[in-house]
């Protein structure tokens, strides 16, 4: 896995900036495990809703949302208490109904890549409980920021998920 640097990631838009409070601390002395997987999970969310149209109204009205099928996190650097900390995310595939992606949490205070924490989502039709095809104006959304978001940087990715052929 190539490992992009501060300055790469910080191309992509920050969907969290925080300064880590005494509560994200763990017995260790820096950012909790949970911390850094709320942090890539939160900034997912908010990007789907802010960008890619699937906000609270998506799921209410139209009955759709995403649901997590994987998780991978790779640790690089710590986090401490008072340090700055930012999340962005990055889209790298799609099928018509699952998104592969990763958040990328860098420490913005000494400059380094914290921790990477690529997913895959699944769309999924709230009635059913089962997969099912983005709908045409999301996919459309989602080709527009995979298209921003193929950068001269390879994405960081495990290697073993990702979108799978049927």
């Amino acid at each position: 896995m190539s490992v992009p640097t501060y300055e790469q990631v910080t191309e992509l838009p920050a969907q969290t900036v925080t300064v880590v409070p005494s509560e994200y601390i763990d017995e260790n002395g820096h950012m909790n495990i949970g911390r850094y997987f709320e942090l890539g999970g939160r900034a997912l969310w908010d990007r789907c809703i802010d960008e890619l149209g699937m906000d609270k109204d998506y799921l209410t009205a139209r009955g759709m949302s995403t649901f997590t099928a994987e998780h991978h996190l790779r640790y690089f650097a710590e986090i401490l208490q008072g340090q700055e900390a930012s999340v962005h995310v990055r889209l790298i595939a799609r099928s018509d109904k699952v998104l592969h992606g990763t958040s990328l949490i860098v420490n913005r205070t000494t400059r380094r890549l914290a921790c990477t924490m690529e997913f895959t989502v699944i769309h999924i039709d709230m009635g059913t409980r089962r997969p099912t095809p983005f709908p045409e104006d999301v996919a459309g959304l989602l080709d527009t920021a995979l298209k921003a978001d193929d950068l001269a940087w390879p994405a960081p990715v495990c290697g073993a998920m990702g979108v799978r052929a049927p």
